[in-house]
């Protein structure tokens, strides 16, 4: 089976839910890594998908995070151990599957500041995350893995700094350890994954940057400050097989803080590497999520419909599209499942072959992402 044309059936036998099923089925037609606009997938089993797709997982696919490799590779083999047995426990397809609870906004706030320091100035946790073997061992207030129900506790009430910073150390060795899995996987059912990712001219670099820049604050309405950091990645899965034709190969440009982190809001624009044309743009992250209004899907979906003419309005105004598409579709989108709310609706809009896809910040009223595509 052609790696860029996938076919539903691979998901057929997947127990997530229909919508993630979506959401990975449309990024990988539309030759997307998933999670490059929105999503932040962890899960060993989202992690053999994305493998095979694109032949990276989230973990190895970002600079940033070389800075951090030799913690990783420091790892004694217990803890090594323990996390592999975590892993093969996990049934969960996202990384919130397994914990115990949601995370609070505030909690999210201060992990993206936390993360920052982790990545950025080595700043880590003097101990691990406490093991458990039964539930009733636990206190309700540490930060534990309990061995009975495969779960990363959180303690009930909100979490203090060192404990977030013990729940980022945690996950970060559980995100490298779930990529080794992978590719042990990979390498001892003898399946060559070829990577689709290649150097980025650095001639070029900078004026790919300034010409995403440009597109960018086009997109915001403002300029970012010096403290925001631009980097290129270049998608071409066309390199590794031919057959899938150039329309996919893409130039990916973030703008980051430091050396960006997980859970920290980032800025995203997305051109196609022939033509330099604009493809998308997006503010990521779930900082930034944290910080939207929040609605029952009902209120988000009568709001949805008050705010449509303001987003057409946008779209005529920065990229010229009528308010009379062919075919449209509004949505209440869930991006984090397990917190019940709403916070963005989602509007795609077809203009013959050219899909608009565009996710709505309810509260601030404003465009978090468009995406513009063109059906092969």
């Amino acid at each position: 089976m052609n790696r860029y044309d996938i076919d539903k059936d691979l998901f057929s036998n997947i127990e997530i839910s229909n919508d993630i099923k979506l959401e990975l089925y449309r990024n990988c037609k539309k030759g997307k890594r998933t999670a490059d606009l929105r999503f932040r997938y962890a899960g060993v089993l989202t992690a053999l998908i994305v493998i095979l797709i694109v032949g990276c997982t989230g973990f190895g696919a970002r600079a940033c995070y070389e800075s951090i490799k030799a913690r990783m590779e420091s790892m004694s083999e217990k803890e090594h151990d323990d996390l592999v047995n975590d892993l093969q426990n996990d049934t969960g397809i996202t990384i919130d599957d397994s914990w115990s609870r949601k995370l609070t906004n505030d909690e999210v706030l201060r992990l993206a500041e936390l993360e920052r320091q982790y990545y950025d100035l080595g700043v880590y946790p003097e101990t691990e995350v406490k093991r458990l073997k039964t539930l009733k061992e636990w206190d309700g207030k540490s930060l534990c893995y309990i061995e009975e129900d495969h779960l990363l506790h959180l303690p009930e009430k909100e979490m203090d700094d060192d404990q977030l910073l013990l729940f980022i150390d945690y996950t970060a060795k559980k995100d490298y350890v779930m990529e080794k899995e992978a590719e042990e996987y990979f390498e001892e059912a003898d399946i060559e994954i070829e990577n689709p990712y290649v150097d980025v001219d650095q001639v070029s670099q900078q004026d790919i940057i300034e010409l995403a820049y440009k597109h960018l604050v086009k997109f915001l309405g403002y300029e970012l400050s010096d403290e925001w950091h631009a980097r290129v990645e270049a998608f071409k899965p066309s390199s590794v097989d031919p057959e899938c034709g150039t329309y996919h190969d893409m130039y990916t440009i973030y703008w980051e803080k430091g050396n960006g982190s997980p859970n920290s809001t980032d800025y995203v624009v997305v051109l196609g590497m022939d033509e330099l044309e604009f493809r998308a743009a997006a503010i990521r992250g779930r900082e930034h999520w944290a910080s939207l209004g929040s609605y029952t899907d009902e209120e988000a979906l009568a709001k949805a419909k008050e705010d449509k003419a303001k987003v057409f309005e946008k779209l005529k105004k920065l990229y010229g599209y009528s308010s009379t598409p062919d075919r449209e579709k509004v949505e209440a989108y869930h991006e984090y499942d397990e917190y019940g709310d709403t916070r963005q609706i989602r509007y795609v809009f077809c203009y013959g072959k050219e899909e608009v896809e565009v996710m709505w910040d309810l509260a601030d009223e404003k465009m978090a992402s468009v995406d513009i595509w063109i059906e092969q």
